[in-house]
């Protein structure tokens, strides 16, 4: 098996297991998080969401979850030789609870592969256990999304609603989701290209404006914008802009929404590039 791998070649030779890819990691987790979501179905004989996390944890080996004041952490996995508990911090919004606890069941999944997990750590020119930390962490909340919004009943739910920013707040309710959540998760599968970008305000020495990232790069546009009207309204905002998107600038049609009150309101923004 060829992967870039932060081990030694000679991890065989020494009867320690081979290195995972990051790709070969992602589907596991993801056939995993099915699998779950498959054995809920099947003892609920309904597929219609939510799918909490604390129902989804017994069929995963989670003996209890306690919720408890854990300071500034969100959840913590402790594992057990006749299983898991997992426990949430109390002081979150019960969406983020429900995120935080899916994304520990993640955790286990992992477990479950008993291999470690290679990655090309020069290319971020960090040490291996951030890289891999991070990677970790990412793994996890890919397999928390696939179990609280399973692609295949997701994709039905967002075609009912409409592949639009006002289909956002529905589908963050009936998946019991944060909204933020739920816009990446309709990046994520729609059936035309899609990104989500989620735009927060910000103050510059000589302008107002807002920030996001779009395809994990910062951009910045100031005011007077479209971006403005829908974060001043609760109306969306259509509006176009040009992207670099693969290396190519394209004109991109942004529909835009506001979301949250006072200093924690901000914007998403779903992007859909021309053909």
């Amino acid at each position: 098996m060829t992967t870039n791998s932060i081990f030694s070649d000679s991890a065989t030779s020494q009867g320690l297991p081979m290195p995972v890819s990051v790709e070969e990691a992602t589907d596991f987790v993801t056939k995993r998080a099915r699998e779950l979501v498959g054995e809920l179905v099947k003892q609920r004989g309904r597929e219609e969401p939510p799918f909490l996390a604390e129902e989804l944890a017994p069929l995963q080996g989670i003996k209890e979850i306690v919720k408890t004041d854990l300071g500034d952490v969100d959840a913590l996995l402790i594992r057990h030789q006749d299983g898991y508990i997992i426990k949430i911090n109390e002081n979150h919004h019960p969406v983020r609870q429900n995120f935080s606890c899916a994304h520990e069941i993640g955790h286990t999944f992992l477990h479950e592969l008993n291999r470690p997990l290679g990655v090309d750590y020069d290319e971020f020119r960090q040490t291996e256990s951030n890289v891999v930390g991070r990677e970790t962490e990412r793994l996890c909340n890919i397999a928390a999304a696939e179990l609280l919004m399973p692609e295949n009943i997701f994709k039905k739910y967002l075609t009912g609603f409409g592949l639009s920013v006002s289909s956002i707040e529905r589908l963050a309710h009936t998946f019991k989701v944060s909204i933020q959540a739920a816009a990446i998760r309709i990046a994520e599968v729609s059936p035309e290209p899609c990104e989500a970008t989620i735009w927060r305000r910000c103050q510059k020495p000589r302008s107002k404006g807002f920030i996001g990232y779009h395809m994990r790069r910062p951009m910045y546009i100031r005011d007077p914008s479209p971006l403005l009207k829908a974060y001043e309204s609760d109306s969306p905002v259509k509006s176009f802009k040009s992207f670099e998107l693969n290396n190519i600038k394209k004109r991109c049609l942004m529909d835009s929404k506001g979301f949250g009150q006072g200093k924690t309101r901000y914007v998403i923004s779903l992007v859909f590039p021309e053909s």
